[in-house]
């Protein structure tokens, strides 16, 4: 098979995601509107228009219904999340997001993008993993690999670091908007190695923000007790105490005001960076215990730590300097910008697999055991055997793996056998997450003690396979949990799901498919026209012009300006195609000039 020759990498982040690509053997993280980084929020509009990123988190408080946020914590669930009444299911919502930065993507290098590495957090398990994947393949993205959000931001330290043949022992303190990670990672001569990782899928900075809008309301509530927070107004507490989070990490302290909270009172505040830090220190307790179990993981000791690396919004916050300096006894690094060193790190994994010199090479870990139920002697004599978990794999073991272990069937011509497969820590099933099932018919009729071969498979991607086999017959007598049709059909659901989000006809060029989107010089054929960074911008405000007139045009305007709106649509749609960008600017100024007059 041969390798695409270019592979992006994505951080799919909680509050806010970005996209990178390596070119000409430098990292560029790639601009979505202009930006870095764009906010992980869909909504629609007023006019019921798909909305996403910037636009979408703006809505947020004003439309709450008919905006999604966060929705990474929902990731590998069957929870729902409602936009505009319908339900969606998280894969979906991700998918869409994904979709924004590949077409940002596309715009800015001027060609299509079909192939990624999506990052995903350390302590994501099997359902995640395998959800993230399918939001990519939703997104017309095919997903070459899944690595781990510290992993990656490790891979991006060590690229800077190949020259150094010393060996560097790297705690990675990974603290977003949604999740934690933190994973102990050795790098050497360009080899990045992870040796422990361990996490909390649902702690990040946006638990610090509604600790602190949790503090603003209890507060006004006590200057205004009659009255009540309704969830708007519990939405609006949330984004002005974020931006007061940020405040707080340059400054002592920061004054909210928000006028009208309620119909006849303002909240008017002062918070200090002590009484924020009194709220948080609990969590930032839970991050350091997840630090210390990999510190035990690995058989590392803090003084070993050579090298602190920082990675999240959320770890600008100066307690986070603080408690980690003083449990490990120096002072943490964010050399690479920590918001977007996991894209960057994942867009090296990317030239990697695109067949590119690796500027580092990477070996990661199971961040789970994995295991099956197995049916166990009791310890005390004359009790009834007892349901556990036999691991197979423990956590911590490198990937790729493939380990196999031997168990026997419990009754005499037992002809049958469930096989369940599990992922954590724990030795009794129900505190593990199930994650796959079969069964194994027609075995021998034999006595008890039939033995059946268990295999694991963990492929880069951190996916599971399991095969049981029964060794006395060496037949076919195998199965796997492979999800890969229901996924299939899964897919299949929620790419109608989506289509009906969107608006346009599959004649217009604002979404044709990446690549029919780019026109071709007549005079070489199959040259595709680049879409320079600038001409990206164009098509963005000329697609949200476009939108202002549709808006005005099934409010109902004048005949004659019906007309003349259509026409100039006509105009803009041919220039487009043409990628004529100095005439296509010429009638997006016209087109903004006549708006102005009939919107007024």
């Amino acid at each position: 098979m041969t390798a695409p020759d270019l592979v992006v990498g994505i951080d799919l982040g909680t509050t806010n995601s970005s996209i990178a690509v390596v070119l000409d053997d430098k990292i560029t993280v790639i601009p979505v509107a202009g930006q870095p980084s764009m906010p992980s929020a869909v909504g629609l509009d007023p006019a019921g228009r798909l909305i996403i990123g910037q636009p979408a988190k703006n809505q947020s408080i004003s439309a709450p219904e008919n905006t999604v946020l966060s929705v990474k914590r929902l990731m590998g669930t069957e929870t729902t999340v409602l936009l505009g009444g319908k339900p969606y299911r998280p894969e979906e919502i991700s998918a869409l997001i994904l979709g924004e930065l590949k077409s940002a993507a596309e715009l800015h290098l001027g060609r299509p993008v079909t192939h990624a590495v999506i990052t995903v957090p350390a302590f994501f398990n099997e359902r995640q993993r395998q959800a993230t994947a399918d939001a990519g393949r939703l997104a017309g993205l095919e997903v070459l690999r899944i690595i781990n959000e510290p992993t990656a931001a490790a891979l991006a330290y060590g690229a800077g670091s190949t020259g150094n043949l010393e060996r560097e022992t790297l705690l990675v303190f990974d603290l977003g908007g949604g999740t934690f990670d933190v994973s102990l990672v050795t790098v050497e001569n360009g080899v990045v190695e992870v040796r422990a990782s361990h996490g909390d899928t649902q702690l990040g900075g946006d638990d610090f923000d509604l600790l602190l809008a949790q503090e603003a309301g209890s507060r006004f509530l006590k200057q205004q007790p009659d009255s009540t927070l309704s969830k708007t107004t519990q939405l609006r507490l949330k984004a002005a105490l974020e931006q007061a989070k940020i405040r707080l990490s340059e400054d002592p302290f920061t004054s909210v005001r928000e006028e009208y909270l309620t119909p006849d009172a303002h909240l008017d505040s002062e918070f200090s960076r002590a009484e924020y830090e009194t709220l948080i220190l609990p969590l930032l307790e839970k991050t350091l215990n997840c630090l210390q179990r990999s510190l035990s993981d690995a058989g590392v000791t803090a003084s070993e730590v050579d090298k602190i690396m920082l990675v999240g919004g959320a770890t600008r916050t100066p307690l986070v300097h603080e408690v980690l300096a003083e449990r490990l006894g120096k002072e943490p690094r964010h050399e690479i910008n920590p918001d977007l060193i996991v894209a960057m790190g994942a867009a090296i994994q990317g030239a990697s697999l695109a067949g590119k010199p690796a500027p580092a090479i990477l070996i990661d870990i199971t961040a789970h055991t994995y295991s099956i139920a197995a049916i166990f002697e009791n310890a005390y004599p004359g009790l009834e055997p007892v349901l556990g978990c036999a691991p197979i794999v423990r956590r911590g073991t490198p990937l790729p793996v493939r380990k196999s272990e031997c168990f026997r069937t419990f009754s005499d011509n037992q002809k049958s056998i469930e096989v369940i497969a599990y992922q954590g820590e724990s030795e009794f099933p129900s505190e593990n997450l199930e994650i796959g099932k079969f069964t194994v018919e027609n075995l021998a009729a034999v006595p008890a003690g039939n033995e059946v071969i268990v295999e694991f498979q963990i492929d880069l991607n951190g996916l599971l396979k399991v095969t049981a086999t029964e060794k006395r017959t060496g037949l076919a007598k195998s199965a796997v949990i492979d999800t890969a049709e229901q996924h299939r059909l899964n897919l299949d659901a929620a790419r109608t799901n989506l289509a009906a989000l969107f608006k346009e006809t599959d004649s217009d060029p604002f979404s044709l498919p990446a690549e029919e989107f780019f026109s071709t010089d007549p005079e070489s054929a199959g040259a595709r026209t680049a879409v320079t960074p600038a001409a990206s911008s164009l098509i963005a405000t000329t697609k949200s012009l476009r939108r202002r007139a549709e808006a005005l045009l099934e409010r109902g305007v004048a005949p004659s300006d019906a007309q003349d709106l259509r026409d100039r649509l006509a105009a803009m749609t041919e220039a487009l195609q043409k990628s004529d960008w100095e005439t296509l600017s010429a009638k997006t100024d016209q087109l903004s000039d006549v708006l102005f007059f009939l919107e007024d």
